[in-house]
């Protein structure tokens, strides 16, 4: 202890008197950590963190199979499963919804999750107030998220057993689920056109009584497996049990099967993990780089510090002492760095989960919690191992006579010890190279993206997603009307409806064996999913989506009228071949238009088939999802929103108006996912290119003041100063060629890793590659100006006359 006590102050005087090297070495290091653990807190509280159900490990999803018939598992399907297979404790089946909550103030949009009875229970999730659903309970109870108790029902503890008005229909609230509990995660963007949140604000119990059999679909089943019962050992018992209900039922269709997931797979998709743990990765390289930096500053240090270490070992100490010694420098700098890079870990944390709540699931649940604090301990201390033994051995190795005879006030360094610092130098540059490269591949792409051709035009549209409750004997016409008296508002040059808006959702599907040709066989066409859109006359025209063939929906599509439908080019193309396809009969309806392909799913994506249908021929359609407004006008669309609220409030007084958005804010908002990953690459580019420059400066700036005698005699023989820049530029230009090397060498090798980006990336080229290199071999030589220009602006007198 006594000797620990000695170093921590010998440590403390040391690093005091050195204020500028302290504050350099703590300032690299304190970002180093800061952002990987930044990063690290994400992937902990997403990933490494188990899902806070009892059990969780038990806990899967259930998927049906193949997907082109849709995913959704029959309700009889899922009852048979419960009765019959012996691997499950539980099974429980649950839908995402919109509803609207009626109050004095109107009507607003509400997300809601129907669930079945045993849902909560296999869950083991209790309410923070009131109780689950039991089986005494009607089919007319809810229990409401915490922030919609908040909100809705002041916080009043009292409000267990009041009841609510959905839909025109009351709803006892028995129960409140506290903040934590979010499941289904991200419920809203399930439903991205008709949310404006993430959050679930009511779970309502919908279920059968019982004895009475289960129809229809479920959305999304989930189920819990019995202890140390596999997952494979379950997937072969749901597909024996498939093809016996399958061989009973000779009327259903064959070939449909189900397919189980972890659950904890289910929430954050491989898709998501691989991206998570790339920008995890690039936060460790801009960690390396900043050790780098570090460990060549102390190789500095210890060369300047050679004959105080000779003299220790001249009166006594051990090599030991001396990695103690310098373990403890280490150690002191590193956790001192940690201290402050917690602070920059938590605004970097909270800044990324403002900015990407969207597009990682679970992102409420990451913070700084003891993992991220275990976490940055150790890091801390690696960190002090690797920048902290390399100069320990360096002046172990040092001959202790040679450095208590040398004349000269300068150290220099051994041979060794000049390969790992140019070692390190170009290490750095690899790194910040890889980084670049990375940062500009997603540049491109998004430049790409910003340029793809969507098929509609965006400029001047405003959009409003409107909803209201549904009752028996309403119709599409009050759709038309709303779209009639926008029209009529100054400055509105077209308006229509359209139930999801392109690029917020990939719609309703059918498949080609839904839609044939009166008269054909459904042999004659490939099995494919074909999005069904929903839309009244004038959303072609407000979009500015050209119809190719035919023509576009007209008020006399109605109910009344014979079934029309129209279809983009791609299905077109994939039914009809070189036919013509406009006046074909449909079991769809007959084809009256061809219009051009829309992106509706990603910008990255090819269009995909796609059919139209007529809202009043179809307005069983429109369910809880409301509808969405497409607003075309002849100026700065943000001014024109008060009068087009105030136009579908005088035809609609109770409908529910929110999302309002302009369509170019839409199609930005489709690549957040993309703005996402490239913010993050550039931002560690940008740090990796800032250290690796700094530390070239500081290694070239050492190396020239180490060679100034020699510099002297040069110049004091008659060298001009031209060539003792181009001395001390060499060396710079040497290291930094090497690191641009190994990392070209590096981008190929991880070049596979690309394609496990939820975004296309296509792989570098000369055109990435070479605006890279460029960039950081101008910074280097930059950065190594200031110590060559101080090298050979050196008086040959003063400096020869200094070093004896």
């Amino acid at each position: 202890m006594t000797t620990l006590i000695q170093d921590l102050r010998h440590t403390v005087r040391s690093f005091s008197r050195n204020k500028g090297f302290t504050a350099i070495v703590l300032g690299v290091l304190a970002l180093g950590i800061g952002a990987t653990t930044a990063v690290f807190s994400v992937v902990s509280g997403v990933i490494l963190r188990p899902l806070p159900f009892t059990a969780q490990d038990r806990l899967v999803q259930l998927y049906g199979t193949p997907v082109e018939r849709g995913q959704a598992l029959l309700s009889s399907d899922v009852e048979e499963f419960r009765t019959t297979s012996g691997l499950f404790e539980a099974i429980a089946g649950y839908s995402v919804g919109a509803r609207y909550l009626q109050s004095p103030d109107g009507s607003e949009q509400v997300m809601t999750v129907d669930v079945e009875r045993g849902f909560f229970a296999m869950l083991g999730v209790k309410p923070k107030l009131g109780r689950w659903f039991g089986p005494e309970d009607s089919s007319n109870v809810a229990l409401a998220g915490e922030a919609f108790w908040r909100r809705w029902l002041r916080g009043d503890p009292a409000a267990i057993g009041s009841a609510i008005t959905i839909d025109g229909s009351s709803w006892v609230i028995i129960g409140v689920m506290p903040e934590s509990f979010q499941f289904p995660y991200n419920a809203a963007s399930l439903l991205q056109g008709a949310a404006s949140q993430g959050r679930t604000d009511l779970w309502l119990l919908r279920d059968s009584p019982p004895g009475q059999p289960r129809r229809g679909r479920l959305s999304y089943v989930t189920g819990k497996l019995k202890t140390d019962v596999s997952l494979s050992a379950a997937q072969s018992e749901l597909s024996l049990i498939m093809k016996r209900i399958e061989a009973q039922s000779p009327e259903r269709i064959k070939g449909l099967g189900v397919r189980l997931m972890p659950l904890s797979d289910a929430v954050v998709s491989p898709p998501v993990r691989r991206s998570l743990f790339i920008l995890f990765g690039a936060a460790g390289l801009v960690l390396l780089l900043a050790c780098a930096n570090v460990m060549n500053l102390f190789l500095v240090r210890v060369t300047l510090r050679k004959r105080e270490f000779a003299s220790r070992i001249a009166l006594g100490a051990s090599p030991w002492r001396l990695v103690q010694q310098f373990l403890t420098e280490s150690l002191v700098v590193a956790f001192i760095a940690g201290a402050a890079s917690l602070l920059i870990a938590w605004l970097g944390t909270h800044r990324l989960l403002q900015f990407a709540a969207a597009q990682i699931p679970r992102s409420h649940e990451a913070g700084m919690d003891w993992r991220v604090f275990l976490f940055s301990t150790g890091i801390c201390t690696i960190s002090a191992v690797i920048f902290g033994v390399a100069p320990a051995l360096s002046a172990l190795r040092a001959n202790p006579q040679s450095a208590l005879t040398q004349t000269s006030s300068h150290s220099t360094m051994s041979r060794q010890e000049m390969r790992l610092r140019d070692g390190l130098v170009s290490a750095e540059v690899a790194m910040a190279f890889v980084l670049g490269v990375g940062a500009l591949l997603l540049m491109r792409e998004l430049i790409r993206l910003r340029q793809t051709d969507t098929g509609m035009v965006a400029q001047s549209v405003i959009t409003f997603h409107i909803g209201q409750r549904m009752t028996p004997g309403m119709s599409g016409r009050q759709f038309y009307e709303i779209a009639d008296r926008v029209r009529q508002v100054p400055g509105v040059r077209e308006a229509g409806f359209t139930q999801m808006l392109p690029l917020q959702n990939s719609g309703w599907t059918g498949n080609s064996s839904d839609m044939r040709v009166r008269g054909r066989s459904s042999n004659d066409v490939p099995l494919f999913s074909i999005e069904l859109r929903y839309v009244t006359p004038g959303y072609f025209q407000a979009l500015g989506i050209p119809i190719r063939r035919g023509r576009a929906f007209t008020e006399q599509d109605d109910a009344n009228g014979q079934p029309v439908i129209m279809i983009n080019e791609t299905l077109a193309g994939r039914l009809f071949g070189a036919d013509e396809p406009i006046g074909q009969l449909t079991t769809r309806g007959t084809i009256i238009g061809v219009v051009r392909d829309v992106l509706q799913v990603h910008l990255d994506r090819p269009a995909v088939p796609e059919v139209y249908y007529p809202i009043a021929q179809n307005w069983s359609q429109v369910g809880e999802l409301g509808m969405s407004l497409v607003v075309q006008t002849v100026q700065s669309p943000e001014t024109l929103i008060g009068p087009i609220r105030s136009a579908i409030r005088e035809m609609s007084p109770g409908v529910a108006i929110f999302n309002i958005k302009t369509m170019d804010r839409i199609v930005e908002d489709s690549m957040l996912d993309f703005t996402l990953y490239l913010s993050l690459m550039s931002a560690f580019a940008g740090l990796a290119l800032v250290l690796a420059s700094s530390g070239a400066y500081c290694v070239i700036s050492y190396m020239a003041a180490m060679r100034q005698r020699e510099f002297a005699v040069r110049m004091a023989l008659g060298a001009e100063r031209s060539q003792v820049y181009r001395l001390v530029l060499r060396e710079a230009i040497v290291c930094t060629a090497i690191g641009l090397g190994a990392g070209l060498a590096l981008v190929i090798a991880i070049r596979p890793l690309l394609q496990s980006l939820p975004v296309s990336v296509r792989g570098p080229d000369a055109v990435i590659v070479l605006p890279v290199a460029t960039v950081i071999l101008i910074v280097a030589v930059v950065a190594c100006l200031v110590p060559a220009h101080r090298a050979a602006s050196a008086d040959p007198m003063i400096a020869l006359r200094n070093d004896c």
